[in-house]
C-alpha cells in the first residue's frame, strides 16, 4: 500500500502545479478524508470480491458518501491532493498523522474485539 502512495505521489507531483485551487480543501479536514478513503479502501479489499469492477463499483459508491459527508467533490479532492502533493513536506506531514490517527483508531477497534470475546482461559467453578 505503501508503494502505491510513493508511486502516486511521484506521479502527481511531476505533473503538479504550484497555484492553490480556488476550493481547497483545509488540511485538517484532508486528513480526516485521507483516512476515511483508506478505511472504504481498506473494506473493499476486505470483502474479496470476485472482480475488479465490483470491487470499484462498491468503493465509487463509498467514496461518493465519504464526499458528500465532507461536502466536497471529486474535482475539489483531485485539485486538493494535487496541490499538497506537490508539497512533499506539508504532505508527508500530513500523512504521517493520517497513519498515526488509523493506529490509534485499529487499536481502538481490537481493543473493542478482545473485550467483547468472552475468555476461555477461566475454567468454570
Amino acid at each position: 500500500m505503501r508503494a502505491r502512495i510513493l508511486l502516486l505521489i511521484g506521479l502527481l507531483s511531476a505533473c503538479s502545479t504550484s497555484d492553490k485551487p480556488d476550493n481547497l480543501i483545509p488540511e485538517d479536514k484532508m486528513i480526516r478524508l485521507l483516512e476515511e478513503v483508506h478505511i472504504a479502501e481498506n473494506q473493499v479489499n476486505n470483502l474479496h470480491m470476485g472482480s475488479a469492477d465490483s470491487s470499484l463499483v462498491v468503493y465509487k459508491g463509498l467514496e461518493k458518501e465519504i464526499f458528500k459527508k465532507y461536502g466536497v467533490d471529486t474535482a475539489i479532492y483531485r485539485a486538493s491532493f494535487k496541490y499538497y502533493v506537490a508539497r512533499p513536506e506539508q504532505f508527508k506531514t500530513m500523512y504521517t498523522k493520517v497513519v498515526k490517527d488509523l493506529e490509534v483508531q485499529n487499536e481502538r477497534y481490537l481493543k473493542k474485539q478482545r473485550a467483547s470475546k468472552p475468555d476461555t482461559t477461566k475454567k468454570p467453578i
